[in-house]
């Protein structure tokens, strides 16, 4: 191989190497000049490329914020792309049938949709302020609860009731849900 061979090589190398390099660093999320720092967590994806500000429901909610106005903000922000129209779910789980998987409670919602939640949900308050998030929640609470959403339950029959359960069942009303393999294979045999 002659020399100028082994060098052309030897740079394509180097690119290729320095290539793979750049494309797995991660590009930092860009801030608002105006917004205070927040902690930057890895496992959470801020919405626009904006991280929200820290200390987010220290700041006071509105008198009374309009449903109708959050129904447009639902559609316009594409909420809906996720969570159905309505919030009755689709790829995002259902904002209206009363399980909650980080909280149900006004705040608890707020933080979800403001600072977002790992492997899904997006951070949006880098691209919305508080007041829009709390008219957000105005909405979903509007909402009537469907008496089946497409979202599925571990409840026997699978869909939501019409009204959430008021409590959480423990260990033992879970095992009478979801008999053991060889209690389902004995009512098997024992069937007609």
């Amino acid at each position: 191989m002659t020399s100028a061979l082994k060098a052309g090589a030897w740079g394509v190398g180097f690119l290729l190497l320095l290539g793979c390099r750049q494309g797995s660093e991660r590009a930092p999320a860009v801030r608002a000049a105006d917004q205070a720092p927040s902690a930057e967590r890895d496992d959470r994806v801020p919405a626009g490329g904006v991280l929200p500000v820290a200390n987010a429901l220290a700041s006071p909610r509105p008198a009374k914020p309009n449903p109708e106005v959050g129904a447009n903000l639902f559609s316009a922000m594409n909420c809906d792309g996720c969570h159905g129209g309505g919030a009755i779910g689709w790829v995002g789980p259902s904002l209206v049938d009363g399980r909650w998987r980080y909280g149900g409670s006004d705040e608890e919602v707020f933080t979800s949709i403001f600072y977002g939640r790992p492997k899904g949900m997006p951070a949006y308050g880098g691209v919305m302020g508080t007041d829009a998030v709390w008219t957000l929640i105005a909405y979903l609470r509007a909402q009537a609860v469907p008496p089946v959403v497409p979202t599925t339950s571990w409840l026997p029959g699978g869909n939501a009731a019409a009204e959430p359960p008021a409590s959480t069942p423990g260990p033992a009303a879970e095992e009478k849900a979801s008999p053991s393999g060889a209690e389902q294979s004995k009512s098997h045999d024992t069937q007609p």
